[in-house]
Order: C-alpha cells, then structure tokens, then sequence
C-alpha cells in the first residue's frame, strides 16, 4: 500500500501556468493525493483484518510439537529419565455460549463502520475542493469586473476632463470621478491579492500549495437543491454500525457467563529414547474439557457494564451526529433557498440600476440638472449589483455542497 499510495503521488500532475482547472480535475487530483483518504482506507484495511482476527477462533487450531529431554541425576520415578515427543494437536472450543460469534459480529459492523469513514472522508476533501474552487472562480470574476469597471472609469474621466477644458465642466468633478477611479482601482487590488490567495488555498488540495495563478472554467448553471434521509449520510450510518458493534460485545461480555467446552486431539510419538520412540511408540490421545465459570471476582460483571458503558456512549453519539447532520442540512437548505432569492432580486435590480446610471449619465452630459455625485452613485449601485450576484452564486454553490457533503454525495 505504500509502494501505491508514492506512486500515486508521483503521478500527480502539477497544474501548468495558463491551464484552465474544470471542477472535475480538481477533483480527481485532491481526492488522488489527500492524506486522509490514505489514512481512512488504512484503518478500513485494519479493522477488515480484525475480522479474521475474531473469526479465527471458530476454527480449530492445529499445531505440530517436539520435545527432547534428558533428566540425568533426578529420580526416575518422577523424571522417567527423559522424554522424547513429536506430535500433531488439534484443540477446537466446541461451546462457549456464542461469545465468539458475537465478537465477529462486533467486528464486522466495526469494519463496515471504518468503510463509511472512507465515504465521508472521500465527501470531506470534495467538499473542500469544490468550495476552494467555486471561492477562486468568484474571485476571478470580481476581479476581472473590477478591471472592466476600473477601464470604463478611465474613459469617464477623459470624457470629464474634456468637458471642464470645453468650459462645461468644473474642476470639482474631475476630482470626484477620478476619486471614484482611485477608489475602484483600490479595490482591484484587494480583488487581485484575494484571487491570489484563493488560488494558493486550491493549489493546496489538488497539488504544489505555492500556485497564485490558478485559473478555473467558469460554471454558469446553479446547483439543484439537495433532499434526502439523513439515515443516507455516512456519518450517521457509521454511528449506527458502532451503536450494533457495542450491542454484539454486550451480547459476548453475557457470554462469559456460559460454560465453555474443548476438544483436544494428538497423534504422533512419545517415548524416553528416541529410537525406541519412533519404532514402537506411535498412538493418539483425545480430551474433552468443560470450564464451569462459578466466580470470577466480579470480572464478568465487571465486563458487561463496561460493554453496556460503551453501548450507552455509542447510542448518545449516534443520536448526536443525527440532531448535528439534521441541523446543518437544514440550515445550507435555508441559505441555499435564501440565496436564489436573493439573486433574483439582484437581477431583477440590475436591469434598473443599469438603466438608472445611463440617464443620470446622459442627463448630466446634456448639461442637465444632475450632479457628478448622484452619477457616481448610479454608477456603484449598479457595479455593486453584479458584485453581489456573484457573492449570492457562490453561497448558493457552498450551500449546496455542503447538503452533498452531509448526504455523502461524491462526484
């Protein structure tokens, strides 16, 4: 699995400067070279392996044994002188009351319970990608409107210096768009330095962390809303794998109370000298042993309450994790139906904040009675407008994978 996991991490790709990153890509590549995913699926492969570890018992164990010895100087009576053996054993616990099926039982839901925490960690790191990457394709598109808006300012500038030198103008305006330009081209900057960041916190996901230059194909189409049983989510399911795993080793603790019965069977050779052993000395023995269990201490009592302990605590988590998904499915259901609203009012506001800048702007350029101010304020209403459609998209987008990343929606 190591020798894999390094050449899976050899084969990753780093994304090329100018290459444009489709969702998909992205990823692919975080869920290829994510720790995590390593680690789950090695506690996967550990707790797969527990299961012949409780399973083996139910099988009879069979061993080969030899032993030579010599006891010169002691009394024959007891010693015999010395022993020779070479023997074939077979011992089998035919009865313990079903403690051992009932810890196979255990492990098995354990097992199927590290299997969900693949799932989820599998539902985690495209959660994180997909939010990295809807995050850096806002970022881009802010920024490249604040370019637009930022250009577009320069020529209304122009167009203000010209008045002023033409006499319809006065200073004082020129001095407000060309605040207003300043202030835009501020905030390029800040849109710059965050689709930076953005890019680096992507690259960190799906490869080389030091990338700023990311560039993402844009998705137009909003998510649909996502529904469904929160019994489907792996978190919950793997809470009440735990909840049967404890059951079945309460089941087990019960079981020491049971008699237990063992068969024992041997076939080879014992004798003192060897060469007398293995010419005349060839037999076979059998035992049956039955172990009544009459007091312990407190032990077996000892052991179920600790089972019934763990029974208690998995049950109280299992109805934890389910008020916690329920919670937080609602509530990216809420934001989700909240932020199409939100973008419907934005669009439906933008037609008239757009509208309302061009008259103000013809309006003022056809010397009407409209001010500098109330042109630049039509101007950010209306460039604030197509900002915050994006921000409206992108919550819509999170809220939507995060209802995925509850219900263990992977791509």
């Amino acid at each position: 699995m190591v020798i894999a996991l390094f050449g899976s991490l050899t084969m990753v790709r780093p994304v090329r400067a100018g290459e444009t990153l489709t969702l998909d890509q992205a990823i692919a590549r975080a869920l290829e070279i994510a720790p995590t995913v390593a680690n789950a699926t090695a506690n996967s492969d550990l707790n797969r392996a527990r299961i012949d570890e409780a399973r083996a018992p139910l099988y009879p164990n069979i061993a080969g044994a030899g032993d030579y010895t010599q006891s010169p100087g002691y009394d024959e009576v007891i010693t015999n002188r010395g022993q020779t053996l070479a023997e074939a054993t077979l011992d089998y616990t035919a009865f313990d009351g079903g403690r051992r099926r009932d810890q196979v039982r255990a492990a098995r839901y354990a097992a199927e319970a590290a299997n969900l925490g693949v799932a989820a960690v599998r539902a985690q790191i495209v959660f994180d990608t997909t939010v990295a990457y809807f995050d850096l394709m806002r970022a881009r598109q802010q920024e490249a409107k604040l370019g637009i808006s930022f250009q577009r300012l320069g020529g209304y500038v122009a167009i203000v210096e010209a008045l002023q030198h033409s006499g319809r103008g006065i200073p004082n305006d020129v001095l407000r768009i060309r605040s207003a330009r300043d202030a835009t081209q501020l905030s390029l900057a800040n849109a710059h330095q965050a689709a930076g960041h953005a890019s680096i916190i992507l690259a960190s996901l799906i490869g080389p962390g030091d990338q700023d230059d990311l560039q993402v194909a844009l998705v137009s189409d909003l998510p649909a809303p996502l529904s469904a049983n929160i019994d489907q989510s792996p978190a919950y399911q793997a809470a009440e794998r735990q909840v049967r795993a404890a059951e079945a080793l309460v089941a087990a603790a019960h079981d020491e109370r049971y008699p237990t019965i063992k068969i024992g069977l041997t076939a080879g050779w014992l004798g003192i000298d060897p060469p007398k052993t293995f010419g005349h000395h060839l037999g076979a023995s059998y035992d049956t042993a039955v172990a009544v269990p009459i007091f312990q201490g407190g032990l077996v009592r000892s052991h179920i309450d600790q089972a019934l302990a763990s029974q208690h605590l998995a049950e109280a988590q299992r109805k934890q994790t389910q008020l916690a998904l329920a919670r937080d499915l609602a509530d990216a259901n809420n934001r989700y139906v909240n932020a199409v609203k939100q973008l419907e009012i934005v669009v439906r506001s933008q037609k008239t904040a757009d509208d309302s800048f061009a008259l103000d702007w013809t309006r003022f350029l056809g010397g009407c009675n409209v001010t500098i101010l109330e042109v630049i304020d039509a101007y950010q209403q209306a460039e604030t407008l197509q900002l915050t459609r994006l921000d409206q998209e992108f919550v819509a987008r999170q809220a939507s994978a995060q209802a995925a990343l509850i219900l263990g929606i992977v791509r």
